[in-house]
C-alpha cells in the first residue's frame, strides 16, 4: 500500500540565516481553538488571524512556521495588543489556580507556566531563512521513495501533515503545482539516508506576506 514511511516525523525547525543573524520572527493574533504544535506552517485565515496552514494552499499560502503553539483561544485574538497602542490583556498564562485576596480578576501562575497573549509567534518564510524538515513520501513504495539524492537539491516539493502526528514533513510524492518549497541541501549529520532531514527555503510565490 502507497504510504510515507514513517507515521510521525520530527517538527519543521529553523537552522540557517544566509546574513548570520537572528532569524526574522512576527507575531500575529491567532484564530480561535488552534491546537497545532510549534515547527507547524501557518497561515492568516480570512479574516486576518493565524491558523494552522490548510495543507493545500500553494499561492501566498504561507504565513511562516510557528514557533509557539495554538492556545485554543476562545474567540479570535483575545488578549492580543489591539492596534496602534494597545497593550496584552488578559493574564497572559495558559494555566492558572486560585484566587488573589482583594483582587477578583487576580489569578495565581505557576513558575514556568507559557504565555498566552493572543498570538502565535512564527519564523517569515523569507529567503533568508533556511529551514529543515524531514523527507518522505506519500505514495512510497520502496525504499528508495523515501531516500533524498544529490538530485533532491535544487528540486521543489510539497508538505503533508503526519498521518498519526501533529508534524509536518517534505512529500517527494507532490511537485508542480503542489510545491511550496526548495530543497537547498541536505542535513550534514544525515547524508543520503532514508528520511534523511533536508534544509530548504519556501518559494516566493508560497509566501504569503513578504
Amino acid at each position: 500500500m502507497a504510504a510515507p514511511n514513517l507515521p510521525i516525523h520530527l517538527p519543521i525547525i529553523q537552522v540557517l540565516e544566509k546574513a548570520n543573524t537572528t532569524p526574522f520572527t512576527s507575531a500575529q493574533p491567532e484564530a480561535a481553538g488552534q491546537s497545532f504544535t510549534n515547527g507547524t506552517p501557518v497561515q492568516l485565515n480570512g479574516s486576518g488571524y493565524v491558523q494552522a496552514w490548510d495543507g493545500v494552499t500553494t499561492s501566498a499560502g504561507i504565513l511562516g512556521v510557528a514557533e509557539s503553539f495554538g492556545q485554543n483561544l476562545g474567540s479570535a485574538g483575545v488578549g492580543a495588543p489591539v492596534y496602534p497602542w494597545g497593550q496584552i490583556t488578559g493574564n497572559i498564562a495558559i494555566a492558572t489556580f486560585g484566587s488573589v485576596p482583594n483582587q477578583p480578576s487576580g489569578v495565581n501562575i505557576a513558575l514556568g507556566t507559557p504565555v498566552a497573549d493572543g498570538r502565535t509567534l512564527y519564523i517569515e518564510p523569507n529567503q533568508d531563512n533556511i529551514f529543515e524538515a524531514m523527507y518522505d513520501n506519500s505514495a512510497g513504495t520502496t525504499q528508495s521513495n523515501y531516500t533524498p539524492t544529490q538530485a533532491t537539491i535544487g528540486a521543489t516539493f510539497g508538505m503533508t501533515k503526519d498521518s498519526a502526528g501533529p508534524y509536518w514533513y517534505v512529500d517527494a510524492n507532490k511537485t508542480g503545482g503542489s510545491a511550496i518549497l526548495q530543497v537547498v541541501g541536505i542535513n550534514p549529520t544525515d547524508g543520503f539516508i532514508v528520511n534523511a532531514r533536508v534544509r530548504f527555503v519556501f518559494l516566493t510565490a508560497a509566501v504569503q506576506i513578504a
